[in-house]
């Protein structure tokens, strides 16, 4: 396989420009066909993932979840093979699936010695997303952190949630899952997840897989505040899925719709999605990718 390695430098608060020299490196160090393109925006980073596609070669996206969503989307549109250098700030989709994180060279080892898999995404009003896709008081974090520079990962989500518990109450949200009659709920958040991670490592909806063609839905209905910070660090293992306020369950199909006055966004791997209603789907098996030879996914 021919490779064309899709480089996104804004990606992690501007860390992937720094890493750069050592990217290079570890793209070309090896006996891998690997060109390397540094996009200078969204559309160029589309626009560079299509060419390599038509040309028959496999697109590594260098970048963090927002990049990594985009260029998924268009390897699930055109049946391209998709290799992923996380550089960004959460990486969560390349924690599903196993991906070294820290070391570019481990994670361009992959692209040599894993195997190509294929994994279920999720869109969201028509949006490819990778890992979670969210509404409410995720939301509201999710806006406040990609304004951030100066935080990153977990650390980031952890500062979004303090600076949001004193701006945000829980909202009402009208709920249908495939064909079952719509329910209403006052929640502090809704997450639906095509894989268990967000916010740097957060299991959300721990039971969520990439390969059940479903997506994994968790409410955090309303509670007091105190209760909610109580049982936030829960999030880390998963096990906040068993607090009476928490429910979960999964669907094909998942429309979420805001019953409260204020205007509510929904988001998809870190990116804006636009405001409520927002329809989210499961896409099985839409994306063939590069994964360690051996996975936890």
């Amino acid at each position: 396989m021919r490779w064309t390695a899709v480089v996104n430098p804004t990606a992690g608060r501007g860390r992937t420009r720094r890493m750069l020299p050592s990217l290079s490196n570890a793209l070309t160090g090896t006996d891998l066909d690997v060109d390397i393109h540094v996009a200078c925006d969204a559309h160029d980073t589309r626009a560079a993932a299509c060419d390599a596609f038509a040309a028959g070669r496999g697109v590594v996206a260098c970048g963090g979840d927002g990049t990594v969503s985009m260029l998924a989307g268009v390897a699930a549109e055109t049946g391209g093979l998709l290799g992923i250098v996380p550089t960004g700030a959460g990486n969560d989709f390349a924690r599903a699936l196993g991906i070294p994180r820290r070391r570019p060279a481990a994670a361009v080892d992959v692209l040599r010695a894993g195997k190509e898999i294929r994994v279920d995404l999720g869109k969201a009003n028509g949006c490819w997303f990778t890992s979670v896709a969210n509404t409410g008081f995720d939301a509201e974090v999710n806006r406040w952190a990609n304004g951030v520079r100066h935080l990153g990962g977990t650390a980031l989500y952890l500062a979004g949630t303090a600076r949001t518990l004193a701006v945000f109450r829980p909202r009402r949200f009208r709920v249908e899952i495939d064909d079952e009659p719509p329910r209403s709920v006052d929640a502090w958040l809704l997450a639906v997840g095509n894989t268990p991670l967000y916010g740097g490592g957060l299991r959300i909806v721990p039971d969520a897989r990439t390969d059940d063609g479903m997506l994994d839905l968790c409410i955090v209905e309303a509670a007091p505040v105190r209760t909610f910070l109580a049982n936030f660090p829960r999030v880390f293992r998963g096990t906040h899925v068993r607090h009476p306020a928490v429910s979960t369950t999964r669907g094909r199909r998942i429309t979420i719709e805001s019953l409260d006055p204020r205007p509510m966004d929904a988001y998809a791997s870190g990116e804006l999605v636009g405001p409520l209603p927002a329809r989210f789907e499961a896409v099985p098996g839409a994306l063939r990718v590069m994964a360690p030879a051996v996975t936890g996914r």
